[in-house]
């Protein structure tokens, strides 16, 4: 950013107030994220994508349970054999059964679909990001409106008072019989047109200050003093080429890396379809015990060892279509992330052209404003010395008027335009993850897959 722009943002503000202490940039866009509706929901997207990876997860642990029995039976049954009779079921039968299952993850459809879920929380997670980093560019928007109304105010204020300065000096040459009666009747409107001017401005300043106030929580009025800043990243996009930035947003924008998670995960998908036409082995334990005995359960404890081994013959199909579907999903998922890379680098070039359109329009705006400054003290001087007619006065005004206002227009829009382009070129997005750096690797693992 050039000397003037930062000299011109240095004299940018509200008016200090004891009662107002001023909100930063940061400050502001801190207290929009925890305040964002958007972001909270995709925060719970993250807690319930990692729960669903502990649930997959739990498929591969070992399962216990402990059941009891018992019954009464109306009397004994007894059993006669060579003349001798046997009980086989007495009165009272009881049965504790103790019993452990294992799944012997023998195909990898497990770690498959602990995988994809894996890679679904990483998609969350980068998704949250996104999020929040629209949020940033909202925040700092919002931001940038308020100090752009606040400056806005002062135009029409110094405008006014020019106009007040006017009505008081054509009034005194009237009265002096050098002046004419019709200019004091049009400095009498000029004025009443500022002061309807400067009401314009103030209600404007006070809806994009309730916009700011609503993004960051507090009461739609509450007074809010600012000061003029740059959000992160702004320095670095202002200095790199184009080129150079479209390709580090396609590293390093969330939307990027949060379609890659979801194309590795569609590609899981695959695997997992295949479920129904492989064999599933499963390894079980079981123990029971009778504190009861009788002929049918002599001894008071049993245990058994099963492995049960199933091989699919007929499925119907349902493998293949289960398959065919995961193909297109993943084509699906493809064909997504090709828009998003194409989407990204279209924002790209569309933002670095509006930054440098905005910096020649601040060029153009600060030129312009030297030569309306000039020529308005030049009209007053003339007219003050009875050599101009007033309308030259009135023309040199309000040339004076839009050019102030221009500038700031071209002061903010440029801001606002380096702003867009750091959130388009990736520098925005929120290093702040619940990802860590263990979890990097299985990230760059699945990116690859």
């Amino acid at each position: 950013m050039s000397a003037a722009l930062w000299l011109l943002g240095a004299a940018i503000g509200f008016p200090s107030s004891a009662n107002s202490p001023t909100l930063s940039l940061n400050e502001a866009i801190q207290l929009a994220i925890a305040h964002s509706t958007d972001i909270r929901i995709a925060k719970n997207d993250v807690r319930t994508a990692k729960a669903r990876v502990g649930e997959q997860a739990s498929r591969g642990n070992l399962l216990g349970g402990v059941s009891g029995s018992a019954t009464r039976y109306d009397n004994k049954t007894m059993l006669s054999l060579g003349g001798s009779s046997f009980e086989v079921v007495p009165i009272h039968q009881e049965t504790l059964t103790a019993q452990l299952s294992q799944l012997i993850d023998v195909t990898g459809q497990v770690a498959t679909s602990v995988s994809q879920a894996r890679l679904g929380a990483y998609a969350a997670e980068f998704n949250l990001r996104a999020r929040t980093s629209d949020q940033i560019l909202a925040t700092t928007t919002t931001y940038y409106m308020v100090l752009r109304a606040a400056e806005a105010v002062k135009v029409a204020q110094a405008a006014l008072e020019a106009y007040q300065e006017q009505l008081r000096t054509t009034t005194l040459l009237w009265k002096e019989g050098v002046g004419q009666r019709i200019d004091v009747y049009r400095a009498s409107s000029q004025v009443a047109d500022a002061e309807r001017e400067l009401l314009r401005r103030q209600n404007d300043l006070n809806s994009v200050r309730s916009a700011l106030n609503d993004q960051i929580g507090r009461a739609l009025d509450t007074d809010i003093q600012l000061a003029e800043e740059l959000p992160r990243g702004v320095d670095e996009v202002s200095t790199t080429p184009r080129a150079q930035l479209i390709v580090q947003a396609l590293e390093r924008r969330s939307e990027i890396l949060s379609s890659e998670m979801n194309v590795a995960a569609a590609q899981k998908g695959i695997k997992i379809a295949r479920a129904d036409a492989e064999p599933l082995v499963s390894l079980g334990l079981s123990g029971n015990y009778y504190p009861t005995t009788s002929f049918s359960n002599p001894r008071h404890s049993i245990a058994g060892l099963m492995v049960s081994v199933s091989f699919p013959i007929l499925d119907g199909g349902l493998a293949r279509n289960r398959t065919d579907e995961a193909r297109a999903i993943v084509d699906s998922a493809k064909a997504q992330e090709d828009q998003t890379k194409r989407t990204i680098a279209l924002q790209v070039q569309n933002a670095s052209l509006d930054v440098e359109t905005a910096k020649k329009r601040f060029d153009a705006a600060e030129e312009s404003l030297k030569a309306a400054e000039e020529a308005r003290k030049l009209a007053q001087q003339r007219y003050a010395a009875q050599v101009a007619q007033y309308l030259e006065v009135t023309d040199a005004q309000a040339a004076l008027t839009a050019a102030q206002a221009a500038k700031v227009d071209a002061h903010y829009d440029l801001l606002t335009a380096q702003a867009k382009l750091a959130r388009a070129s990736g520098a925005l997005d929120s290093t702040e993850s619940t990802t860590t750096k263990k979890d990097i690797q299985p990230i760059s693992g699945a990116r690859k897959s």
